[in-house]
């Protein structure tokens, strides 16, 4: 063991309690990059519920990090395009995730497109992920993030339309109908 002086540690223990409150030891609620989508989110409209904050990154709040319940071990947001050309939430379409182990599950999209699986009831999650929203299939894999909307952002100013951009994929987007018997839909 090699002797430290008093003043040494008195040094040692004063920064790793300063780094401490910084959070930058151990997880304290304070990460600055979930934080920072976290701080960026629209006010809340109406009251938490499944139909809340569509095409938002669920898995920022639900979470480990975020705390709200359920913890969800994947989320999204299903759209369709209406006769117009507008983005409408895409209700009762089967959402069929496929995991790298080999098991898959499905949700259904909500009123407001929204669909999600609870941690607890897929905690063995195996990343890199495939994705087939109705009858329609991702052509790339999910590697690390289980919010959809990590990739697939609603429109804005530098992302109109679809919200499709340089650092988006654009909003997930079904066919009009593309609804599934098992999700209280038509015929796939």
């Amino acid at each position: 063991m090699v002797p430290v002086s008093s003043g040494r540690f008195v040094a040692a223990l004063s920064f790793a309690v300063a780094l401490s409150s910084l959070g930058a030891l151990g997880c304290n609620g304070n990460d600055p990059i979930p934080q920072e989508v976290i701080d960026g989110l629209p006010a809340e409209t109406g009251s938490p519920s499944a139909l809340h904050r569509p095409g938002q990154p669920c898995l920022s709040c639900h979470s480990t990090y975020g705390g709200d319940a359920p913890a969800f071990a994947i989320a999204g947001t299903v759209y369709k395009e209406t006769s117009m050309g507008a983005l409408a939430a895409a209700p009762n379409v089967k959402v069929e995730i496929f995991d790298s182990a080999g098991p898959s599950r499905f949700a259904c999209t909500n009123a407001a497109g929204n669909f999600y699986i609870e941690k607890d009831k897929w905690a063995d999650l195996t990343f890199p992920l495939k994705v087939r929203a109705g009858q329609r299939s991702m052509n790339s894999i999910i590697g690390r993030e289980g919010s959809c909307a990590a990739c697939h952002k609603l429109p804005s100013d530098d992302r109109p339309g679809n919200g499709a951009g340089k650092d988006s994929a654009g909003v997930v987007l079904v066919d009009d109908g593309d609804t599934d018997p098992i999700c209280g839909g038509g015929a796939p």
